[in-house]
């Protein structure tokens, strides 16, 4: 998503350096693997306006969906225990989600590292976790049994979807939150898929020493190096924090608050690739060509996903 919209800056940014232009062909690639370590985060902190869901998220949220209804159509059937207190026993035809974890870690297991899916059962205007893989803090087994909170329960109560940036049981994540609906319409639960927000610093981190070792960054290239790792996550801050900022003005504001929230989102893009530029421009000018040749390599095996980035592990 963000790969195409990104590429028409990358010509900007190459311009910028007079001894990169012999090479403009080369320094395309490898400025556009560079830059794509530096927003990695982008796809998911910068989501295109009107649309606030996570690629990752929202297919695991799809798949979440398809592989209940393949079972049934949702229903509350009695009472069942979960962690120590009393639950409606949801369904999804004759199967019992109750403490049944076999979908919620398939759709974990499917959606790549990090990624955690949960079924609530409604019970008055709570939401309990009937069948989950969140772990509880301190990662001392299953969050089974604890209730939905914050930003997601207010949206759920008023019949919407959610989407966006809320804590869970204290951590950060990256989320989804729909409502499960009965035969008749009425609201019996809810379905989430989300990872949490240390996942994605992970990720960060796990795609800049990749990009470290396989470009072999010598000693001598260590300062231009440790300046682009240091450019690369102020930007994800940034850009975090002006995605938090948007989806904040999506769930609670006015449509020229939302404006303003979707274009300083932009701004903030926009400002996060030129104070990316100087730390780029130095480690470009510092890799041999072997290592440009390399990164081309990459870069062309990487292409598919948009520059590099992808968050479908």
């Amino acid at each position: 998503m963000w790969g195409n919209q990104m590429r028409p800056l990358f010509p900007s940014l190459i311009a910028a350096s007079a001894e990169v232009k012999p090479r403009a062909t080369k320094t395309r690639l490898v400025c556009g693997l560079i830059l794509a370590v530096g927003f990695l985060a982008a796809p998911v902190l910068m989501p295109t306006t009107g649309n606030a869901q996570d690629t990752r998220v929202a297919k695991s949220m799809a798949a979440l969906k398809e592989k209940t209804a393949k079972l049934g159509a949702p229903k509350i059937e009695g009472i069942e225990e979960v962690g120590g207190r009393e639950a409606p026993a949801l369904y999804f035809g004759s199967t019992k989600m109750n403490n049944n974890f076999t979908v919620v870690d398939e759709i974990a297991k499917e959606g790549g590292r990090g990624m955690a899916a949960t079924l609530f059962a409604k019970n008055g205007d709570e939401y309990i976790r009937v069948a989950t893989n969140v772990p509880m803090p301190g990662g001392k087994g299953r969050a089974i049994g604890t209730v939905l909170a914050g930003p997601a329960l207010e949206a759920i109560q008023a019949g919407k979807a959610y989407y966006g940036n809320a804590p869970i049981l204290g951590t950060p994540y990256i989320t989804g939150y729909e409502p499960i609906k009965d035969a008749s319409g009425a609201v019996i639960g809810v379905y989430f898929v989300g990872y949490s927000q240390s996942d994605l610093d992970a990720m960060v981190e796990g795609r800049l020493a990749y990009a470290k070792t396989l470009l072999g960054i010598t000693a001598d290239q260590a300062t231009a190096w440790k300046a682009y790792e240091d450019a690369s996550r102020a930007n994800v801050q940034s850009l975090q924090a002006a995605h938090e900022t948007e989806m904040a003005a999506e769930r609670v504001g006015s449509p020229i608050d939302r404006m303003h929230a979707q274009t300083n989102a932009m701004q903030a893009q926009l400002d996060a690739m030129k104070a990316l530029q100087p730390a780029t421009e130095a480690l470009y000018k510092a890799l041999t060509a072997d290592q440009q040749d390399k990164a081309n390599v990459v870069l062309l095996l990487l292409g598919s996903t948009g520059g590099g980035v992808s968050f479908e592990h």
